[in-house]
């Protein structure tokens, strides 16, 4: 049995590795063309419309331990107060983690400035900045530790002989972000981005252990999407991230199947093969619906975490809608009275 300073140095340190030098599960989503706020303030504000909403639940590991869950909501506004280029956006995500219930919390407020050039305005380029804060605790009642063996058995009512001086903290942060965007016409568009994360790199102390500063994490993508058939569209998609000496590469394709495409109505349903290196492979399936876009995806893992995952990794559900002020339909027929 290990002593319990054995068990909360080694408690500090996974702590530590996990959720300060980690890609952390707060922008470790398989479907990064649904979570646009995941990756950085420079996608405040870049799409086709006033207001943008996009929530996200993923839950992945309940075939080796209590399952990690996440839910992530975001919102945007365009041309706020009537200012053509003016954007503001609101990210917010809680994921609880494994049987110490490790709760991370994170709320941003961002703003974003979008200019158009080209002779009909067909690029745009984006730049946005991110203010806000990250929670992190822990319940360590969920824990059990060898002072709790009675020398026959487990005994959860006997005191744990621990001492958590410290099972939470907060600290505040800065991001910045760009994204270039083009489209050339309603099937036909590219976009590539970059988003900066602590800056301020905040110090973090868990637990009573050593201070550890936030490495900078930078994540980068880029998508396109053009047509290969009269109703049929490729969306190949590429996401790099790295926070010191991690780093993850994200890459695959959608394929879109055009059902409805007229009288401003747009229906269409989604499949697609990506790759996560040493790590997982997914599939993925979509369905949009007018101002509405639907996914779900599930990972096969394939990292050395198989023997005990047997290949289950995470299931993600997102969805997106976007508001747009409609103009009036024009009236291509007048009634005229019949008599003046």
């Amino acid at each position: 049995m290990r002593s319990g300073s054995e068990y909360r140095a080694a408690l500090v340190f996974l702590l530590l590795m996990t959720c300060v030098r980690g890609t952390t599960q707060d922008i470790h989503f398989s479907q990064f063309f649904n979570a646009p706020l995941a990756s950085g303030p420079g996608t405040i504000g870049a799409f086709d419309g006033d207001y943008r909403f996009n929530g996200i639940f993923r839950q992945q590991w309940r075939a080796v331990t209590i399952p990690y869950r996440t839910f992530a909501f975001g919102g945007e506004a365009a041309h706020v107060g009537g200012v053509q280029g003016l954007s503001l956006g609101a990210w917010i995500f809680n994921d609880k983690a494994g049987d110490s219930r490790l709760n991370q919390f994170h709320l941003s407020l961002g703003a974003s400035w979008t200019g158009r050039f080209g002779a009909s305005n067909d690029h745009a380029l984006t730049g946005g900045v991110q203010f806000g804060f990250t929670s992190l605790s822990l319940d360590p009642g969920a824990l059990s530790f060898d002072n709790q063996y009675n020398g026959y058995y487990y005994d959860p009512n006997l005191a744990t002989g621990e001492q958590f001086a410290r099972n939470a903290t907060t600290h505040p942060d800065i991001h910045l972000g760009a994204t270039y965007r083009y489209q050339a016409d309603d099937r036909t568009r590219l976009q590539v981005g970059i988003g900066i994360f602590n800056l301020t790199r905040p110090e973090i102390d868990f637990l009573g252990g050593p201070v550890t500063a936030l490495d900078l994490r930078t994540s980068s993508h880029v998508m396109v999407q053009f047509p290969v058939a009269e109703k049929l569209d490729l969306l190949p998609m590429v996401q790099f991230m790295a926070q010191g000496e991690f780093q993850e590469l994200d890459l695959g394709s959608n394929v879109r199947y055009i059902l409805l495409d007229r009288y401003g109505l747009k229906r269409a349903l989604l499949f697609g093969a990506h790759y996560r290196a040493a790590d997982a492979g997914y599939l993925y399936a979509g369905l949009e619906h007018d101002d509405w876009t639907f996914g779900m995806s599930y990972d096969i893992n394939t990292s050395d975490l198989v023997p005990a995952s047997r290949n289950r990794g995470a299931i993600e559900l997102t969805a997106i809608r976007i508001l747009r002020k409609r103009p009036a339909i024009p009236v291509h027929f007048k009634a005229c009275p019949a008599q003046i």
